[in-house]
């Protein structure tokens, strides 16, 4: 998932931007990205960026690796930037920040900071997707147009969850939370999620993620017995260490017409169990890449 960088987003061809060399007009998603030796900043790029004929009209932006990010260099100052530049781009809808393949930064040694200025200077925002947990913040914030959210983690904290979850975001539709592994930073549990689970949060969600998780199994238990399921188009939890205990939980989701689908790809889950779960649901089942544990390890898709 993360060996190779995207080519689209969000319906746009991506193009590297480094100067007005590559400037092919505003119906592209610029990538903004250096390398480990360059003498520029994100600042640098998103300035050049900014002077580009039409530059008002870009709709998609991803940041890639900023000055020092592999060598654990956070991105406070790229969210400083980005911040600054927001009102050269009054257009701007969909922000990747942090994309980079495992040869350029592990995921798990991405450096984050406080997000929340940016959302505050974009309020045109309709999705933000973020990769790298460590030390990644939400300062309380209210957006009004955010429909999608991602984080990407190999292990996400509680103490960002209990942010997030404090947030408001209104037209919130989607929402991926990469949990990921403790060994990694995750270190909450069931109990973290109620927050979410229990329906008050984003009333427009109709798509949850709880994916990567080490603990798929017991979100399986209490998922299917939670009020959010009740107006869910889709369930995603892939990318985990789900096994026939999780599976036969799910069986539950018989009790809803509402959901759609159900991705429980990268998964434990017998041949037998699985027959079983899909024609105890109404809804579409995902099931791909099916592993096969080591003794009693079922490593989930992404950590380090």
């Amino acid at each position: 998932m993360y060996s190779e960088s995207l080519t689209e987003f969000h319906g746009q061809p991506v193009v590297d931007y480094r100067s007005s060399d590559d400037w092919q007009g505003s119906q592209i998603t610029y990538r903004l990205r250096l390398d480990y030796d360059d003498d520029m900043s994100i600042g640098d790029l998103l300035e050049s960026l900014a002077g580009e004929p039409g530059h008002e009209q870009l709709t998609g932006l991803i940041i890639g690796a900023w000055a020092g990010s592999c060598e654990g260099e956070g991105s406070a100052q790229t969210v400083e930037d980005l911040t600054e530049a927001a009102h050269h781009f009054p257009a701007l809808q969909h922000l990747f920040l942090g994309e980079m393949t495992v040869e350029e930064c592990e995921i798990s040694w991405i450096v984050q900071t406080d997000v929340s200025p940016v959302l505050n200077a974009l309020p045109q925002l309709e999705s933000l997707r973020i990769r790298g947990g460590s030390e990644l913040s939400f300062s309380l914030v209210r957006h009004n147009n955010l429909k999608e959210l991602a984080i990407e983690t190999g292990g996400l904290g509680r103490s960002v969850l209990r942010e997030i979850f404090s947030c408001e975001f209104p037209q919130l539709e989607r929402l991926e939370l990469l949990l990921g592994d403790a060994s990694y930073g995750f270190d909450g549990g069931v109990e973290d999620l109620q927050p979410l689970l229990a329906g008050r949060l984003f009333p427009k969600l109709t798509w949850l993620g709880l994916m990567n998780s080490e603990i798929a199994n017991d979100i399986a238990a209490v998922v299917v017995n939670s009020p959010i399921v009740e107006r869910l188009k889709v369930l995603d939890l892939s990318m985990g260490n789900l096994d026939d205990e999780g599976a036969r939980s799910l069986m539950g989701l018989s009790a809803f017409p509402n959901l759609e689908t159900l991705n429980i790809s990268h998964h434990y889950v017998s041949e037998s169990t699985l027959d079983d779960l899909a024609k105890a649901i109404p809804c579409k089942l995902i099931a791909d890449d099916r592993q096969e544990p080591d003794d009693d390890w079922r490593p989930i898709l992404h950590a380090e």
